[in-house]
């Protein structure tokens, strides 16, 4: 008995599921065994169920049209958080929902990374650099250089003038970044989960840097996404910078589900 093709494109595929799911976990093991606050597992064993359902169930809009709509919302909301978004010493890059503060970036920006391959180099370009301009602003260097990254990869598979020019623009901004240090302490089991590891137990450091760069094997269909993931990864071994999925954090746990649900509907629509 043949099996209708369509049916697993309605799901996201085993290895983009494996690419959210084997970093948070392996995150939560290492958070338990070392101590990190319980509600802090819960937050982000809550984020990963939302985000596998977001991932199943969402419809993100395909036609060029909608899909442009979208990816300016999210720059617009990223320029809200960096005027109007919750201040600590400064930066603005949070929004606080009760109790729960959540990082805008990477809440949005890997849905990003996913929508603008969708469009045509000129408007993708713009975007990601307006977005870049954005992290700037609140400011985010760790989100600045993952973006980098995205409008790398993108120029790498288009190899047109606008991408080039685009990373050119996004290479300067990258610079730009580190002109000014970052006003915030780093705060245990949220930045530098992987450097913390590898000085106290070497194998779950080996572990936590395998699945850090798990996406350049498990995301290939999705370039860009794979960029902002790796490159946001990376900065957490050069600094007091996030462990995206690792360390505590729900945003990037949801926004990879939100970049799943779009990864999900283009193959729908093909």
């Amino acid at each position: 008995m043949k099996t209708d093709p369509r049916v697993g494109r309605r799901l996201p595929s085993q290895a983009a599921l494996a690419a959210l799911v084997l970093p948070v976990a392996a995150g939560l093991a290492w958070l338990a065994v070392s101590g990190a606050p319980m509600a802090w597992l819960a937050v982000n064993g809550g984020a990963l169920l939302l985000a596998l359902l977001l991932a199943v169930l969402l419809p993100i809009p395909q036609d060029e049209r909608r899909a442009a709509l979208l990816a300016a919302s999210l720059v617009a909301a990223l320029f809200a958080t960096a005027i109007a978004g919750t201040s600590i010493d400064g930066v603005r890059r949070w929004v606080s929902l009760g109790p729960v503060s959540l990082h805008v970036g990477y809440l949005l920006l890997p849905l990003l990374a996913v929508l603008t391959p969708r469009l045509p180099s000129a408007p993708a370009v713009a975007l990601l650099v307006l977005a870049l301009l954005a992290t700037l602003l609140q400011p985010d260097r760790a989100t600045t250089i993952a973006l980098v990254a995205v409008l790398a990869a993108l120029a790498h598979v288009r190899r047109d003038r606008a991408s080039f020019v685009g990373l050119i623009v996004a290479t300067a901004g990258g610079s730009a970044a580190f002109v000014a240090p970052d006003p915030l302490a780093p705060v245990r089991w949220v930045e530098a989960v992987q450097r913390d590891a590898w000085h106290a137990a070497p194998f779950a450091g080996l572990a936590l840097t395998l699945v850090t760069l798990s996406p350049l094997l498990l995301l290939k269909q999705a370039p860009t996404l794979t960029a902002f993931l790796v490159g946001a990864g990376l900065m957490a071994f050069a600094g007091p910078y996030p462990s995206v999925l690792i360390g505590y954090g729900a945003a990037p746990i949801l926004g990879f589900g939100l970049a799943l649900a779009a990864l999900r509907c283009q193959n729908q629509s093909r």
